[in-house]
């Protein structure tokens, strides 16, 4: 019996070989699977609760809105900017008491109060200024990083439960087709025409069958649970997914405009180059530090015993002749120096990466447009032969079965195509950023 919330069924039921009625075969249907589908998905029964359908930009504009770790990251732009804020503060003034001589000639001495401030020489604030902005411009390239990485996740999750979606529809017509054709194994050994060995081998690939379909069901809850963590809304009821597998693939990409891609205003290069002018403006900060800072001193008191008003200046400058800063030169100069190699680092690894996803996208590109242009169109016309020829009395229903299953076996391996050719380029056209809930180091 076929499922009635199933758009791939091939009849509106099917029937019985002795009844003498004609089953047909799936065709145009099938292919409805890799375009747009509206129909209800079949899942378990606990997690059947059906909403509206959703594309892929409704999931986008939810992860925007609630993937927490977009908002951790302008958080920390928030922070760089009132580091650079504070960066520029001169320190403050002490204010206090001022008292000498006291009790001579049993007098209250020289009573007074005093002000003294520290003044910060050599530029050294405004270094720490340009420093905590080199900061600010990478927190936003982190930001827009971290956004080209939910927009990836999102993508590719969305295709992955997409997918999931179709290939249990596929999976129950498979299921279906094979418990058929145990039913007509079992009818031609009863009529004595079949054999015991030919209803096991039915029975096994229908077992197969039916198991390839729960696992199918449990795929489809599982993607959907993936999906919605990374748009941040964990708890939200599972829905049909609406989205053209085939009319969504993005233009074809070549090596070299993939290679443009990655490296043209990769937010995460752009963050590692920051870090290196960072680093070089450290250096100069640090080369600056024993520049010596002078401490003012003003003091104004009344001495007792004269009776006169008397105002004390003091000047204070430390002589760098022990401490030259040389080991935080050091320091800094390393800094840079990693940093730099960071860069570098980074851009390998992104053409490592890019290598192996391009070789992704390439296959599947390639299996996508086989199975689009030839074998599926191939596995359709084998079925036509087979469905004519058992409409005309010159096949057996074991036979359509068949190549009912050949037909939706090449659906599956078409289906798989697409989502792979979805993911890799995906991941290449947001300049494979990845991975938005992992953890992230910060220098």
């Amino acid at each position: 019996m076929v499922n009635r919330f199933l758009p791939l069924a091939f009849l509106a039921t099917l029937v019985t070989v002795a009844a003498g009625q004609t089953v047909s075969p799936p065709t145009e249907r099938v292919l409805h699977v890799f375009s747009n589908s509206d129909e209800p998905v079949s899942v378990k029964a606990s997690e059947n609760r059906v909403r509206a359908p959703m594309s892929v930009e409704d999931f986008t504009v939810l992860a925007l809105r609630h993937n927490p770790t977009l908002a951790a990251a302008a958080d920390r732009i928030r922070m760089a900017r009132g580091r650079k804020l504070q960066a520029g503060r001169w320190p403050n003034p002490v204010v206090g008491y001022h008292g000498t001589e006291v009790g001579n000639l049993r007098s209250a001495g020289a009573q007074g109060g005093f002000i003294s401030q520290r003044l910060i020489l050599g530029g050294k604030l405004q270094l720490d200024q340009s420093i905590a902005g080199k900061e600010i411009n990478e927190a936003h390239y982190r930001f827009h990083a971290q956004e080209q990485r939910i927009l990836s996740d999102v993508q590719v999750r969305f295709y992955d439960a997409l997918v999931a979606q179709r290939r249990a529809l596929l999976a129950k017509e498979l299921a279906d087709i094979g418990d058929d054709t145990v039913a007509a194994s079992k009818r031609l050994l009863d009529d004595e025409i079949g054999t015991e060995n030919a209803l096991l081998q039915a029975e096994i690939k229908a077992d197969q069958s039916n198991n390839f379909l729960s696992n199918s069901e449990n795929e489809t809850v599982e993607a959907w649970r993936r999906l919605v963590v990374v748009v941040g809304l964990p708890s939200m009821p599972l829905s049909h997914l609406h989205g053209d597998l085939v009319g969504d693939l993005s233009p074809v990409l070549s090596w070299d405009d993939c290679y443009t891609r990655m490296l043209d205003g990769n937010p995460a290069i752009l963050a590692a180059r920051t870090r290196v002018d960072r680093a070089r403006l450290t250096i100069q900060r640090a080369r600056r530090e024993p520049i010596p800072n002078v401490d003012l001193s003003v003091s104004i008191r009344h001495h007792d015993i004269t009776g006169s008003e008397i105002a004390n200046l003091q000047l204070g400058i430390p002589l760098p002749l022990f401490d030259k800063n040389r080991g935080n030169i050091r320091i800094a100069e390393a800094e840079w120096s990693a940093a730099c190699n960071e860069v570098r680092r980074i851009e390998l690894e992104l053409q490592d990466r890019l290598a192996m996803s391009y070789r992704r996208y390439a296959n599947a590109r390639q299996q996508v447009e086989r199975y689009g242009q030839r074998t599926l169109g191939r596995a359709k016309q084998s079925l036509d032969i087979v469905r004519n020829g058992y409409e005309a009395g010159k096949a057996d229903y074991l036979t359509l079965l068949n190549a009912q299953e050949t037909y939706v076996q090449v659906s599956l391996s078409y289906l798989s195509a697409l989502r792979e050719q979805h993911v890799a380029g995906a991941i290449i056209e947001n300049q494979l950023l990845t991975g938005s809930l992992a953890p992230r180091r910060y220098h």
